[in-house]
């Protein structure tokens, strides 16, 4: 008999569909049942002294990113585009996000630099977020990375300032940033001892 794949495809095709998708099933149990093995056998590291293998990292910053860009707002900021916008933003800026994202001019942030993962430093770094995520990831937070849920403590508005503050700061005006930190200086010569 003369075996033709092609005149019985007909024939075969359900068999080879049901082979391919009883493996790929099989496979998928395999490396879900693997992954469970591993995670429930205690070894995985989860030390935060430890430097984060990349793949961790890439894995982690992959699913942060995507889960942003999906749950993020597309709105644009509602303040206006100005210096003193930038300069309220600023002054938040340096009053409440400074000790774990940097200082404009200093050396990055010690304390930012020993969460797990070390959190961005934006003067020196800035973000790849847009408008809208940076708003997001202020008001909500991000899970298990020392972000907090900014949204009891501003109102959206003091959250845009800062949004608008953040995106700009590796290219701020030396103006804008001389007036906030005057401000910053003045406020720290002015409060009660």
């Amino acid at each position: 008999m003369n075996y033709s794949p092609i005149l019985n495809a007909g024939v075969e095709t359900p068999k080879l569909v049901k082979n391919f998708l009883l493996g790929f099933l099989t496979g998928l149990m395999i490396l879900i049942r693997g992954a469970a093995g591993y995670l429930g056998s205690g070894l995985a590291d989860v030390r935060a002294d430890a430097p984060i293998p990349v793949w961790a990292s890439h894995l982690m910053y992959s699913s942060i990113h995507a889960a942003v860009r999906c749950s993020a707002t597309k709105e644009n900021n509602p303040l206006p585009a100005s210096d003193e916008t930038l300069i309220t933003g600023g002054k938040l800026y340096l009053n409440d996000c400074v000790g774990c994202h940097g200082e404009p001019g200093k050396p990055p942030s010690d304390f930012g630099a020993s969460f797990y993962p070390p959190a961005p430093q934006f003067p020196s770094v800035g973000t790849a977020y847009e408008e809208g995520q940076v708003f997001w990831i202020a008001k909500h937070g991000v899970r298990r990375t020392g972000m907090s849920a900014q949204e009891f403590s501003y109102a959206d508005k003091d959250l845009w300032a800062v949004t608008a503050f953040i995106r700009r700061l590796p290219k701020l005006p030396p103006e804008v940033l001389s007036r906030i930190q005057q401000h910053s200086g003045s406020t720290a010569e002015e409060s009660p001892k």
